[in-house]
Parts: structure tokens; C-alpha cells; sequence
């Protein structure tokens, strides 16, 4: 009989442990994505972050940097705010992993929610991506078909308190308050409640208005969260005499059951492992701290292309930051690191959806352009680039950087990579020897 409890247990608890790291997943991701944003202004940042709402389950989505500026997809810039820089009594400067915060009821919907963050870094802004959803969305998850609407099932936390509540009116009610007057059969209230206290799973029985009750618990693994269960003892006797009579179709029922989840298992686990060996792929090829593809999967991609059209008029044009050791030297790493940063989105934003654009080492970038014929255009492009690159310092100023840039055109006599890069950096020295800041061919 018990057996039943254990199943359902293990069952609902497991769902649970799995929606959690999902969204610990997706927000961790969204954070990292996003990271690579091009933000001037604040509604940059809440664009992001509306666009990141209308494609997720969330209530609401919040940006909060270190010092408590709080940016939501609601209301757009919020203020600042003490309280928003701690996150279950955590400086979101310390954060440096997924958290959840605490359940909290939201007037307005009349609904519990509860947050999953990630830190995250918005133009030069470090901070928090927070994401609301719905405390109720797990009961959804809680599945008591195994024993019936007999079961009650819930989430609680360590102290007891209601957390799967839909409303103010059962949120945070206290399951030990309510159970102080109940006679226990099996274990007792203060051996329940140290189990609660000491993270440890249990059954216990007690007996209300002669009907007897199993009440079975086990933690989450999160949040001090607590799975917990109760149901009648006679409404598990009667399944257990449903088992019984119909042992045989049951079990073969059961069989084939199995039979099928182990299949639609295997099935999401292949799915999984693709999409994890898709995602690791993936990273594998890109440059960790622009966001655009590193140099062996550039020169990987340029080969292709060259390999299968060796007539196309295809072009490469090879960037270098003028004087970027100066600029490491006197405004440090940190910043030459966003000045790179800033030059790969000058560049996506030019050239991305006309070609390939990588960054083969240091301060040197490629655009691989597909179709070069027309160089008064690729010309005007460039040197208009090279006009206004700049980018905001820790003061708040623009500062202009300058580049300089080399391009040569595949044909027979450059179809490889390595030929048509060795003339694009020849250009490109060129451009360097006659006072930077220039186009060279």
C-alpha cells in the first residue's frame, strides 16, 4: 500500500526537480545570450526584455543592475531600489550561479510567483536577469491519477508553509498550525517537523474525525521546497483491492505502460543529447567574449564556401584596431575587451546579413563577404565605418577608435582561405604603412 505513495512520491517529485532546472536552464541561457546585446539606452534594455516575455511562460521579466536600477517589460524603467540588490538576503553582486528567490503574492493577479535569476551584463551594466512565473503552474505537474482526487498534493516549504497556493487565501498557511490538534498513529508532529528541518523525506500517519490519513513529504532539492502528499487510507485500501481483483490486466496494462515510457524516454533523452551536442557545438565554433565565430571556425566556413562556388565574386576584408595596445595600456584589459566587443557588433551590424564575420586573434577581425562586385558600396561601408567607431567610456564620453582595413577578391589565384587571406593582409599592411585608419586593396 504504501508502495503506492512511494511511486507517486518519487513521480511528482522528480517532475518537479525537472520544470526547475529547465528554467534554470533557459534563464541562464537568456542571460548569456543577451550579454552579447548592443545597448546605447534604456529602451534597448527593455526591449530585450519585452521581446524575451512574449517568448516565454513568464509573468513578468526584470533587469536589476548591482546598485538597484530595476528595468521590467511592464512598466520600462522602474527607479532605483536598496531592496532590489538582495535576492534571498544575497547581494546580486554575489551571485555568481541560477538562484530562485522566495514565493511572493502579487496582488494584482491574485497569484503567487517566484523568481529564476542569472547574472548577466547589459551594454556596461552588470546585473541580474530575473524572471516571474507562476507558483500554480506546478500543480500541473502534480499528477495523482496513480491513487485518485483522494490525494491532496502540494508544495511547502521547510517551515511548513503552503507555497503551491494559487491565492492570498492558501499561501503561506502554515501545515503544522493546522495539524496541532491531530491525533498521529504513526510518527509524530515534532518528528515531522524535524524531518522538515533537516531535509529528510517521511510518512506519517494520524487520524481526523476517525478517518485515518497518510501524509507522505520528501524535499525537492531547491528552495527548501517540500513535496507533500495526503491521502485517506481507505481510498488506498480500495486501490489496493482494485489491484487485486484486476491483478492480471493491470499488470499487463502496466507492462505496456512502461514498455511506452521507456520508449518516449529514450526518445527525449536522444532529443536532449542532440540539442546539448547542437548547443556545445555550437559554442565550440564561437569567439567567448564577442559572440561571433572564433578562428577555426571562420576559416572553416570561408573554405566551404570558396570550395563549393570557385567563380562567385566573393570578398574578404580584414579588420585591425589601430594602436590597441595603447588603448589596453592606458584604459586597461577590461576595456580593451569592450572596445572588441564593440567593433564585432559595428560589424555584424554592417556586413552580418551579406556574409560570414569572425575574429581570427587579438584585435584582428574578417568579413567574408559573398558577393564583392560592388566595391563603391563595400567602400562606402567601410569607410564609414572607419568615420564613426567609437565607443562610450567609463566617464561617459565617446571616444573615437580607429581601424584599419584590407580586402581582397577570391578568384583563381586566390581560392583557399589561406590565399585570399594572405592577400586581404598584405591590403591590409598596406593601410598600415600609409597612415592607418584606412581601406587598402
Amino acid at each position: 500500500m504504501l508502495s503506492q505513495i512511494e511511486a507517486l512520491q518519487d513521480s511528482s517529485t522528480e517532475a518537479i526537480q525537472n520544470e526547475m532546472d529547465h528554467l534554470k536552464y533557459i534563464t541562464a541561457s537568456t542571460a548569456q545570450v543577451i550579454s552579447h546585446a548592443k545597448i546605447q539606452t534604456d529602451e534597448d534594455i527593455i526591449q530585450i526584455l519585452k521581446e524575451y516575455a512574449e517568448t516565454s511562460d513568464i509573468v513578468w521579466t526584470y533587469f536589476i543592475t548591482l546598485d538597484g536600477h530595476v528595468y521590467t517589460n511592464y512598466t520600462g524603467y522602474a527607479g532605483q531600489y536598496e531592496e532590489a540588490t538582495v535576492i534571498n538576503d544575497i547581494p546580486i553582486s554575489n551571485i555568481t550561479d541560477t538562484v530562485f528567490s522566495r514565493p511572493y503574492y502579487v496582488e494584482k493577479l491574485d497569484e503567487v510567483v517566484w523568481g529564476v535569476g542569472a547574472p548577466t551584463t547589459l551594454g556596461k551594466r552588470r546585473g541580474i536577469l530575473l524572471s516571474a512565473y507562476k507558483v500554480s503552474n506546478f500543480s500541473l505537474l502534480l499528477d495523482n491519477n496513480l491513487i485518485g482526487e483522494s490525494a491532496g498534493l502540494g508544495i511547502v516549504n521547510n517551515q511548513g508553509d503552503v507555497i503551491s497556493g494559487r491565492t492570498s487565501a492558501d499561501y503561506m498557511i502554515n501545515i503544522f498550525d493546522t495539524m496541532k490538534d491531530t491525533k498521529f498513529l504513526k510518527s509524530s508532529m515534532k518528528e515531522m517537523q524535524a524531518d522538515f528541518e533537516n531535509g529528510k523525506p517521511g510518512i506519517s500517519m494520524y487520524s481526523v474525525r476517525g478517518v485515518k490519513r497518510y501524509c507522505s513529504y520528501t524535499p525537492v532539492g531547491e528552495n527548501d521546497w517540500y513535496f507533500i502528499m495526503t491521502v485517506r487510507e481507505s481510498a488506498l485500501r480500495q486501490k489496493l483491492v482494485n489491484f487485486e481483483q484486476y491483478g492480471f490486466q493491470l499488470t499487463v496494462k502496466l507492462v505496456i505502460i512502461m514498455v511506452c515510457i521507456f520508449f518516449v524516454i529514450i526518445a527525449n533523452w536522444l532529443v536532449e543529447q542532440k540539442r546539448t551536442r547542437k548547443i556545445l557545438e555550437d559554442a565550440a565554433r564561437m569567439d567567448g567574449l564577442t559572440g561571433i565565430y572564433n578562428r577555426k571556425a571562420i576559416e572553416e566556413n570561408i573554405e566551404g564556401s570558396l570550395s563549393a562556388g570557385k567563380n562567385s565574386p566573393a570578398a574578404l576584408l580584414v579588420i585591425d584596431i589601430d594602436d590597441f595596445k595603447k588603448i589596453n595600456d592606458q584604459k586597461g584589459h577590461l576595456f580593451g575587451d569592450y572596445v572588441l566587443q564593440e567593433c564585432a557588433n559595428s560589424l555584424k551590424e554592417s556586413f552580418g546579413s551579406e556574409g560570414l564575420i569572425g575574429r581570427i586573434g587579438g584585435d584582428e577581425f574578417v568579413v567574408f563577404l559573398y558577393d564583392g562586385t560592388d566595391m563603391g558600396k563595400i567602400e562606402e561601408r567601410v569607410n564609414n565605418l572607419i568615420r564613426n567607431f567609437n565607443v562610450l567610456t567609463e566617464e561617459g564620453e565617446r571616444q573615437m577608435v580607429f581601424i584599419s582595413v584590407g580586402i581582397a577578391h577570391a578568384g583563381e589565384e586566390a581560392d583557399s582561405f589561406r590565399k585570399l587571406y594572405k592577400k586581404a593582409d598584405d591590403a591590409l599592411y598596406r593601410a598600415k604603412q600609409t597612415g592607418k585608419a584606412k581601406l587598402s586593396e
